[in-house]
């Protein structure tokens, strides 16, 4: 088994460089709470990438468990690491017969291809009587990252009317962050597979309304309003937190380091200014009495004599 790490690009996430992250904690709490619809069903995972989710999918009692990624060397690292089906195909020509699945998994997908009904006509193509699709996308409105991978982002409403144009049933789940806080014992606070669930009261100190969550996530299908999901949390590291505030200081540091600098620079100018200002307030004076001289009747019956002197200096030296 290759060691190899792959960058990450932000094309698609990458657990061995991105553990601990806030989007891998992203990524992983989508697939636990599908997980519990895995059981007993054959399952397909679409954009699997490196096939961690696959997994999740597999160990949690499907029948089957098939992943598919465009990209080759994301599949060839899945099938090293994990025993499911995997495949390098394109979401918009699938390599199944009609019907082979009955859940379909696809996360942050839709949003990277650049035809959108082509690839959502596909999973419905795929996806047996009775089936369910989860599949979820970035709240253009909330999501702040631009993302050059991304051809084609929805808002809350535009993904779900997306999705009622092909499925009889859909309903909405909303995914966002949270800052949390948390006490824990010693066990729990060693934790960190992101498989263990936690024995954790949660609360919420501030309330959202549909359509401000970060990532939608939807159930669709022909029926999906008695499908029973757990609502599921994964909390990541706070390094990230903590670097962003390091870089706000520093942040803060520059703005008024160069703020200073601008004062400085403002009153300099400004000195300079003022001093032109005298200076060509002092040459128009001088202008001006020069104009006065010249204009006057002494300055004219005076000229001879000046012409005069003129020439006996010329003539002294």
């Amino acid at each position: 088994m290759s060691n190899e790490t792959t960058e990450a690009t932000g094309e698609r996430l990458v657990p061995e460089a991105q553990r601990g992250e806030l989007v891998h904690a992203e990524h992983v709490a989508r697939y636990l709470m599908t997980a519990p619809l895995a059981a007993g069903r054959r399952v397909l995972d679409v954009a699997c990438g490196e096939g961690y989710g696959t997994d999740i999918l597999a160990r949690a009692g499907a029948t089957s468990a098939a992943g598919v990624d465009v990209d080759e060397p994301a599949i060839a690292r899945a099938r090293e690491r994990y025993a499911g089906d995997f495949h390098c195909a394109d979401i918009a020509a699938l390599p199944f017969e009609d019907a082979s699945f009955d859940l379909v998994v696809s996360f942050e997908t839709i949003e990277h291809v650049p035809d959108a009904e082509r690839a959502l006509a596909e999973l419905s193509r795929v996806l047996a009587p009775g089936g369910l699709l989860v599949i979820s996308t970035p709240n253009t409105h909330e999501y702040l990252v631009d993302n050059e991978f991304h051809t084609r982002e929805f808002s809350h409403e535009e993904f779900i009317t997306f999705l009622e144009q092909r499925f009889p049933s859909v309903r909405p789940l909303y995914q966002h962050n949270w800052m949390l806080s948390a006490i824990l014992d010693e066990k729990d606070f060693g934790e960190g597979d992101g498989s263990t669930p936690l024995e954790l009261g949660v609360r919420k100190t501030v309330s959202l309304a549909p359509g401000r969550e970060l990532y939608t996530v939807a159930l669709c299908g022909d029926d999906v309003t008695g499908v029973s999901v757990p609502q599921v949390a994964v909390a990541a590291g706070t390094d990230e937190a903590h670097s962003l505030a390091r870089r706000l200081v520093d942040c803060e540091a520059t703005a008024r380091r160069w703020h200073d600098e601008y004062t400085k620079a403002e009153d300099t100018a400004k000195l300079w200014h003022d001093t032109y200002k005298q200076e060509e307030q002092r040459t128009e004076e001088a202008w001006a009495y020069a104009r006065q001289m010249s204009e006057s009747l002494s300055w004219r019956l005076t000229k001879p004599l000046r012409l005069g002197a003129k020439l006996r200096e010329r003539r002294g030296r």
